[in-house]
């Protein structure tokens, strides 16, 4: 009898799952963000400094 009651149906596992997948992209798209930002703060300091320095 136990077994019928944990039985959840195709909907609620392909559910689950995409909700899964879902928030291990949003959690990849912000440590890329983060990283980018970083990268790109970094590549603008030095453009900077090489312009200054050749002017």
């Amino acid at each position: 009898m136990q077994s019928v009651l944990l039985y959840i149906g195709p909907g609620l596992g392909v559910a689950t799952i995409v909700i899964v997948v879902i928030v291990l992209l949003i959690i990849l798209a912000s440590v890329f963000m983060v990283l980018w930002t970083s990268v790109k703060a970094f590549f603008n300091r030095v453009r900077k400094l090489f312009h200054r320095s050749h002017s």
